[in-house]
């Protein structure tokens, strides 16, 4: 289970997201965010890895779900980060596990398991993305 301290061992946190920011994430969203991702969220108002990974805060998930029209190509899908190289990280309706894809194709049929969970892609893999565990 993330918490702050074992996240703190990998990475400079943010403070946490306040409960009415939450609250206008789903608002902006249409719809109650990924609980994996509001857990993450009440540790870490999104994240900066130091790498390439970079993952959305409460103020910005909603904007940039509407931007790459993630509901309308990916329904069900959450976008919750990217690679900062155009892979965009989701996370699907009550499913552990954190897909990508390119934001330029945004098909499920291009969508790969980056991790099986948040957690794993967080603190087994160290915020490394597919790329950069293939490269």
């Amino acid at each position: 289970m993330l918490n702050r301290a074992n996240l703190e061992q990998h990475y400079r946190l943010e403070p946490p997201a306040s409960p009415e920011a939450l609250a206008g994430a789903e608002a902006g969203l249409g719809r109650p965010l990924h609980p994996d991702y509001a857990a993450f969220l009440r540790l870490s108002d999104g994240l900066y890895t130091g790498g390439n990974l970079v993952l959305l805060d409460a103020d910005s998930i909603a904007e940039r779900n509407r931007d790459y029209e993630v509901a309308e190509y990916l329904p069900g899908y959450l976008m919750i980060g990217d690679d900062s190289g155009g892979m965009a990280l989701l996370l699907r309706d009550q499913e552990p596990a954190v897909f990508e894809v390119d934001m330029g194709v945004m098909m499920a049929s291009e969508l790969r398991v980056s991790a099986d969970s948040l957690e794993q892609l967080l603190i087994r893999f160290q915020g490394r993305t597919l790329g950069e565990r293939q490269a």
